[in-house]
């Protein structure tokens, strides 16, 4: 992280003049306000009073209010409305403690669900490093799913074995995590056995497995993350 160049530092000081009373000077208490340039040899100081350094202050703030998000996180304007409308009206951002960051990118924009949303949160604040929306083929190799559909003989989804919800690998484990939406009762046949061929599938190029239902992720995440913590400690 880029560290600002700018130092302030309080100083006190007592008046040199000649009193006719036996009465100490009273202090003056001012700021030094030091601005450098990375890579350069010179510092500007500049001394000040609290009320201008209070001006100062205030005119941080005003420029920091009036920045817009588009502008904070170097993004398209639309993208920005849409953020403008998350941070508004989503409880997940409601004192997030992401909020006007780049993480907010990944998780209106890449995750599928407020279940996925939820679990992404979650790891971030346990510091696991992971991916979201990882593809894999049927070799077991990271594959991009950018532009794929099952009519694009060129470019065909058929060559997808999974995109696992989110990826974490350390030292020798492999993880695929997945969060359902429904209930392992709520499952139709077909959903099952596809699920059931994926996991195989995985677990014979060398992945580990792991599903949560939505139940799962709203009322035992801690659990999730626990078990999660257990496989790639």
């Amino acid at each position: 992280m880029a560290k600002i160049p700018i130092e302030i530092e309080k100083i006190k000081s007592t008046s040199k003049r000649i009193s006719l009373d036996s009465n100490p000077q009273p202090e003056t208490t001012e700021y030094l306000i030091s601005i450098s340039e990375k890579g350069q040899h010179w510092k500007k100081t500049i001394r000040c009073g609290l009320t201008e350094l209070t001006k100062l202050r205030d005119s941080i703030s005003e420029l920091i209010d009036n920045t817009t998000t588009f502008e904070k996180l170097n993004i398209s304007k639309e993208d920005a409305v849409v953020l403008d409308e998350h941070y508004a009206t989503d409880d997940l951002c409601s004192n997030c403690s992401y909020k006007l960051t780049r993480n907010c990118l990944t998780c209106i924009f890449e995750l599928q669900s407020p279940l996925e949303r939820k679990l992404f949160l979650a790891l971030n604040k346990e510091y696991v490093r992971f991916q979201t929306q990882y593809g894999l083929n049927w070799q077991g190799k990271n594959i991009s799913t950018y532009g794929k559909s099952y009519h694009n003989p060129k470019n065909n989804f058929k060559e997808v074995l999974t995109v696992a919800d989110f990826y974490i690998e350390k030292g020798n484990v492999q993880l695929c995590v997945y969060t359902d939406g429904h209930t392992y009762h709520e499952r139709t046949e077909e959903q099952a056995q596809r699920d059931k061929r994926i996991d195989r599938k995985l677990q014979e190029l060398g992945f580990q497995v792991l599903r949560y239902t939505g139940k799962d992720v709203n009322e035992n995440i801690e659990t999730i993350i626990t078990e999660i913590k257990k496989w790639i400690k």
